[in-house]
């Protein structure tokens, strides 16, 4: 738990020291015209999108490859370890996610609840479906890796019934 809690602060100090923050006026709009001489909508958008939430791509597949694909040879269970780490990884960010879902309920008639908690809420919620597009992709490969048992083969009785 305490690798996995590192790993999710070192994303998020990452993402805050790159002078970001969970508010849609603190957005680096300037990034949308970066290599670009006219304006194009959807690069523009996917480049906003990079420099906002790049950070947090490249963190949490990192965390993904290296609880997935590192070895230890001195023990024989290091897999299990590591991906107890992404496991406890995934956990804290869906608390993240929940625990922004209860302030904003519970701030639903606050004053800066669409300053500060809605955009928070928002900025969880990207966070996580990310998280939860590298679970989902992890879960896929590690099915296929392991293969699925086909159903087994009801015999001759088993047909005629």
């Amino acid at each position: 738990p305490v690798m996995a809690a590192m790993w999710r602060l070192l994303i998020r100090q990452i993402f805050f020291a790159t002078n970001h923050h969970c508010s849609f006026n603190r957005l680096h709009f300037t990034a949308a015209f970066v290599a670009t001489d006219t304006f194009q909508f959807h690069i523009a958008g996917f480049s906003l999108f990079m420099n906002t939430f790049g950070w947090e791509l490249l963190g949490t597949l990192l965390l993904l490859l290296t609880s997935r694909f590192t070895t230890n040879l001195t023990t024989a269970d290091s897999k299990d370890v590591h991906s107890r780490v992404w496991d406890w990884f995934c956990f804290y960010q869906c608390t993240e996610t929940l625990t922004s879902c209860i302030s904003v309920s519970a701030m639903k008639r606050h004053l800066m609840v669409w300053a500060v908690f809605a955009p928070r809420f928002m900025f969880a919620a990207i966070f996580t479906g990310m998280g939860l597009m590298f679970w989902f992709i992890d879960a896929l490969l590690l099915f296929t890796q392991n293969g699925y048992s086909k159903p087994k083969d009801m015999g001759k009785e088993g047909r005629d019934k």
